[in-house]
């Protein structure tokens, strides 16, 4: 009878790891992981035996809070929602549901935070990123700035100083600034010796317990030597100063030699003009010239002729008048009065149609 019971025994054994499921076994989980940076936290699983039935159910426990369980179908979860406090350390459990049936859950630990994290606990320590770090040139100093950390992330723990250092060269330098700041800046001073090559700056922050860092290569430019401008501003205030008085010369010049040409006295002007009047009414005369008799002109001469010579006889005498004072001080500034016979030669109309030559003004 105990013989015929093994292979009973040995059957149900058999039947057991078979068909697992009929005997209440779900296997668990495998390769949990998660990747946590810059807020997003995303949990993933693999699975080997899935059914239609198979669920998965996190259980999300932080330390500082309550916990919170979620149902999924999927093999990865994004806890971003579930583990908003970035300041805080998170247990998460993981179990497989086949039916009523249920596998033995999993466990895996994150943080952001430097204060919770353990190496001997905390397989995935959580990281953020290092603003975008932007970098200028000038002279010997590279000026370093970048946006607070608060200003990116939106979140109300990094509302907090954020410290930094900057390492070139083996030397280390602190700063700090904060979220109402404009922007955090760094002056790193090289030296002259590494004009024309690239630098590597490396960057690490810490705000609320949670670390950041960057690396950022910086390129020098050759410096071109400055030129002394004090010698070109001089040569051109010098040059500035000869063509100046270069100008002032010539104007001088044109001055004296205008100042020079002497001007032609009024009584001068009034001879010229008498004899151009002369020569005037010399060429409109005819060749021949008949006696001058009581009888009159010639045919040919008409009244309106003899009209316009007397006009213009009247415009010479008007232009030539001078003043009394003129008049008077005439001998003292050397100009001996002519005879009359002495000044020129024009018609005086005796009567109506009589005309006979006359000389004087």
């Amino acid at each position: 009878m105990t013989m015929s019971k093994y292979p009973i025994v040995y059957f149900g054994v058999f039947y057991a790891l078979l068909f697992p499921s009929v005997f209440g076994f779900v296997p668990s989980p495998t390769n949990v992981s998660i990747v946590c940076h810059n807020f997003v936290n995303i949990l993933y699983w693999n699975y080997s035996s899935p059914t239609e039935q198979t669920k998965f159910s996190v259980l999300v426990n932080p330390y500082e809070s309550a916990s919170q369980t979620v149902d999924t179908s999927q093999t990865y979860l994004d806890m971003s929602s579930y583990s908003r406090n970035a300041d805080d350390d998170y247990l998460v459990f993981v179990t497989a549901h086949d039916g009523q049936e249920k596998s033995e859950n999993v466990s895996i630990r994150f943080t952001y935070s430097k204060d919770y994290f353990d190496r001997n606990k905390h397989k995935y320590k959580c990281s953020m990123d290092f603003p975008a770090v932007n970098t200028s040139v000038h002279k010997d100093v590279i000026e370093v700035f970048f946006q607070h950390p608060f200003m990116l992330h939106k979140q109300e723990l990094l509302n907090d100083e954020f410290t930094y250092t900057v390492t070139h060269d083996e030397q280390m330098i602190s700063y700090s600034c904060f979220e109402d700041e404009e922007l955090c800046t760094a002056e790193i001073h090289f030296n002259q010796s590494i004009a024309g090559q690239c630098v590597e700056l490396k960057l690490e922050g810490m705000i609320a317990g949670i670390p950041s860092y960057t690396y950022r290569n910086v390129c020098v430019p050759q410096q071109m030597p400055e030129t002394d401008k004090t010698g070109i501003i001089a040569a051109l205030l010098g040059g500035g100063a000869i063509v100046l008085f270069i100008i002032i010369g010539f104007v001088w010049l044109l001055w004296r030699k205008w100042s020079k040409i002497p001007q032609m006295p009024q009584g001068l002007w009034c001879s010229i003009s008498r004899e151009s009047h002369t020569m005037l009414v010399s060429q409109s005369e005819p060749t021949d010239i008949c006696p001058v008799t009581s009888q009159g002109l010639p045919s040919s001469q008409t009244e309106e002729d003899s009209k316009t010579v007397s006009t213009l006889d009247d415009t010479v005498v008007d232009l030539c008048e001078v003043s009394e004072e003129d008049k008077d001080g005439g001998d003292s500034e050397g100009f001996v009065r002519s005879s009359d016979y002495d000044s020129p030669k024009f018609l005086q109309e005796m009567g109506p149609g009589d005309f006979t030559e006359g000389y004087g003004p």
